[in-house]
């Protein structure tokens, strides 16, 4: 605060000095302008859809299809400890099998094809949990060397 110095006699002035407060706010203007763009910036990730064009289906016909279910195989969350749950069924080949089967069935239908047509489709519904979803990816991929994997995503 400051005093007066008139000559009627001494009073306060109530003025704010609003220096420091400016210097704090463009401090904290200049703290926002560089952290907001680092906490935007990320990966955008864009989940392929299943398209309705033929000459896929018809690729589709020829391979070998793995379809995860929600309705069968319910892995919405993330899976607490190793492997997948027991009670989970995944369709190869329009067969319901046990996810525990898995390698040794795609094993049996991809082994004895050459490396280049060794090759899983995947239908998934993209309500899964993506974890779980990849715990059943290397469940067939450990039978089979050199799988190509391409994904069909569902609802």
């Amino acid at each position: 605060m400051q005093f007066n110095s008139n000559d009627s006699g001494s009073s306060l002035q109530s003025e704010i000095n609003i220096t420091p407060l400016v210097d704090v706010v463009l401090v904290l203007l200049i703290i926002f302008m560089v952290v907001v763009p680092l906490l935007m910036e990320g990966y955008d990730v864009d989940i392929p859809r299943a398209s309705a064009d033929t000459s896929s289906a018809q690729a589709l016909g020829s391979q070998l299809v793995l379809t995860i279910g929600s309705e069968a195989c319910p892995i919405f969350k993330p899976l607490e400890g190793e492997g997948i749950p027991k009670d989970c069924q995944v369709t190869l080949a329009d067969q319901k099998i046990p996810a525990a089967e898995l390698p040794a069935r795609v094993a049996e239908i991809l082994g004895g094809r050459p490396a280049e047509q060794r090759a899983l489709f995947l239908a998934v519904d993209d309500r899964l949990n993506y974890e779980g979803v990849l715990r059943i990816i290397d469940l067939a991929k450990s039978g089979v060397e050199d799988l190509k994997i391409e994904f069909i995503v569902t609802n």
